[in-house]
């Protein structure tokens, strides 16, 4: 029998965790024939020298730059023999046989394209998981944000099979013909948003994207949160919102992306005003900071533009 899923962790300085994860993935796995591939990003120069030793039948890429994660997932699936690839971070551990239950299920229903598990905290509490079917556009949604009317959907709260509009990348199932026919992830993304982008294409192909709440996986990395005012400045921050403008200029164009700017700015603007009236220096000096940030963030979006 062929190699049917080929697992792809993509690792950047984690490798205490990305040794937790392999662990879990050879201890939990059963009934699949399987190969684990990591595509290091451009690591500390040895740092996961034990690891090669450890997992002898790991298969180990080297880049010699941090690709991001979209990029090097692509670059694991150049390497891929599995029918499937499952595409799993670092910071996840498998609480029971969840690649058996994805696969089954997916090897099952052709009408499938990708399908994910259901993820947890490490206290076991829901974590963000997918993001819901919805009649609204996400460039609608966005607005919904902006003006404190919509509430992020995704923290499973059932156990029932359903249909979802995408799978957070931390744990996805896609079938590598529709990967390889889509062309992987955009390389446009670094980070963030290129899963949603992917989902995208692939329910535009035809297929449908579906959670799989039997399969369990703890993502540690779940509850990380960013609008907070020590996450402002961060790398990951500015990221998130550069890929927010990426994501819409290629689902909704550049003018309306330039609408959802000037939406943020002039809601940042207004709260910069109000407390500035209120003598908050706290919350004043927040909102400007933001302000800026997204200012800047935007100002590289649109040397994006530029080629």
């Amino acid at each position: 029998m062929g190699i049917e899923v080929s697992v792809i962790i993509v690792n950047y300085n984690t490798s205490e965790l990305l040794d937790n994860c392999i662990d879990s993935v050879q201890l939990k796995t059963k009934d699949v024939n399987y190969e684990i591939i990591v595509v290091d990003n451009n690591s500390e120069k040895g740092s996961l020298d034990h690891l090669i030793g450890k997992y002898p039948t790991v298969h180990f890429i080297f880049s010699e730059e941090n690709l991001g994660f979209g990029r090097a997932n692509n670059l694991g699936a150049t390497k891929a023999k599995g029918k499937y690839l499952f595409l799993l971070n670092p910071d996840t551990l498998l609480i029971n046989n969840a690649i058996f239950l994805l696969l089954n299920y997916i090897e099952n229903n052709p009408q499938v394209g990708i399908c994910g598990g259901n993820l947890y905290e490490e206290d076991l509490t829901p974590a963000l998981s997918y993001y819901e079917m919805n009649p609204y556009s996400r460039y609608t949604r966005e607005w919904f944000t902006l003006l404190g009317l919509s509430r992020l959907k995704g923290y499973h709260d059932d156990n029932r099979v359903k249909a979802v509009r995408a799978i957070i990348g931390a744990d996805l199932l896609i079938r590598k013909d529709t990967f390889d026919v889509l062309g992987g992830f955009d390389p446009a993304f670094f980070m963030y948003f290129e899963e949603l982008h992917l989902c995208d294409r692939v329910r535009e192909a035809g297929y449908k994207i579906v959670v799989i709440p039997e399969a369990q996986i703890i993502h540690i990395g779940g509850a990380a949160a960013e609008n907070k005012d020590e996450e402002l400045h961060k790398w990951s921050y500015q990221e998130h919102w550069y890929s927010r403008f990426i994501y819409f200029h290629k689902t909704e164009g550049r003018f309306k992306t330039s609408l959802i700017y000037y939406g943020h700015i002039l809601k940042l603007k207004i709260a910069t005003f109000v407390y500035s009236i209120k003598k908050s220096p706290e919350k004043l000096d927040y909102w400007k900071k933001k302000s800026e940030v997204l200012t800047k963030v935007y100002s590289r979006y649109q040397q994006y533009l530029k080629g």
